[in-house]
């Protein structure tokens, strides 16, 4: 469901947002989890599919600058099932480095969203149910 990024990275941030709920709670050591799901804070995987999702929403209704609309292309091949879906096409890359691109990732994200979320008619109710999603993802045991 994720962004695809470096996972030193993404690790290292996690680990910094780990330690902000610690002491936004002062809590001991303990699973991390818990307490970011207490503070109903996404982990950092989470929310950069929370921003690229928001994203791909303002690019569906074209409230998009036009240079992230030009690189989401959607998929109208009729033959396939993702066309009725809403689809975007993840193009392909023979570099791992591509997979980064918000060209590949937000498509990807969007992609995966199921289609009672993509269908929102207001922002308000998109990203309202986008969260409550990505916390039912993140947070399920």
């Amino acid at each position: 469901m994720y962004a695809h990024w470096h996972i030193s990275t993404c690790q290292w941030l996690q680990r910094v947002q780990n330690r902000a709920a610690r002491l936004v709670l002062s809590a001991p050591p303990c699973s991390s989890s818990l307490l970011l799901q207490q503070l109903h804070w996404l982990p950092i995987e989470a929310k950069v599919s929370y921003k690229l999702c928001c994203l791909m929403y303002r690019v569906v209704h074209g409230a998009a600058p036009s240079y992230l609309t030009e690189l989401c292309e959607p998929c109208l091949d009729a033959r396939l099932r993702s066309t009725s879906r809403g689809d975007f096409i993840i193009p392909r890359f023979n570099r791992h480095l591509a997979d980064h691109s918000f060209s590949v990732a937000a498509p990807s994200a969007w992609n995966q969203l199921p289609a009672n979320i993509r269908n929102c008619s207001t922002l308000a109710t998109f990203l309202t149910k986008l969260k409550a999603h990505l916390c039912t993802v993140s947070f399920s045991y």
